[in-house]
């Protein structure tokens, strides 16, 4: 995975088992807001459309090179090609919100749409919720575990 600089928040890039060849790329969103509905609306659906249209296939397209030049065994601007321009894009939506959001017993409301405007199939689409009592702490705590289990494993 690579964080993006702007735009999009980054890249899942899924190797094959050998890791040579390119099985997916995942555009990944990331938000975290008290009323996401109305954030996914006016930022994520119209982000993704840009990225739809080719109108940020040159950004995409030099941050997929970028991120794939560290990865051994890879052709990057080969492997690109393979894969972006089948224009097999995915998209994964992840939104951190309050409880409070819950609707019916679930948040689909928040993602009401993606199929829309992304398309595809049911599998080119993730999306999901991370639900918290308040928000910004249960970020702040999340955050902090990461940051441990990072330092754990990298015996820091």
């Amino acid at each position: 995975m690579r964080q993006a600089d702007k735009g999009f928040d980054g890249f899942i890039v899924d190797l094959d088992a050998n890791g040579r060849e390119i099985k997916r790329i995942v555009l990944c969103e990331d938000k975290a807001s008290k009323s996401p509905r109305s954030l996914i609306s006016s930022s994520v659906w119209p982000e993704i459309g840009t990225i739809l249209s080719g109108d940020r296939d040159d950004e995409i397209l030099a941050e997929l090179v970028t991120l794939l030049k560290s990865v051994p065994n890879i052709d990057p601007e080969t492997a690109v090609d393979d894969v972006f321009w089948e224009g097999a894009r995915e998209f994964r939506v992840a939104v951190a919100t309050g409880e409070d959001q819950r609707k019916a017993g679930n948040f689909l409301h928040i993602i009401a749409g993606f199929e829309a405007v992304a398309g595809g199939s049911l599998e080119s689409r993730t999306a999901g919720v991370l639900a918290f009592d308040n928000v910004r702490s249960g970020l702040a705590l999340l955050a902090g575990e990461v940051a441990a289990k990072v330092k754990e494993i990298a015996g820091v």
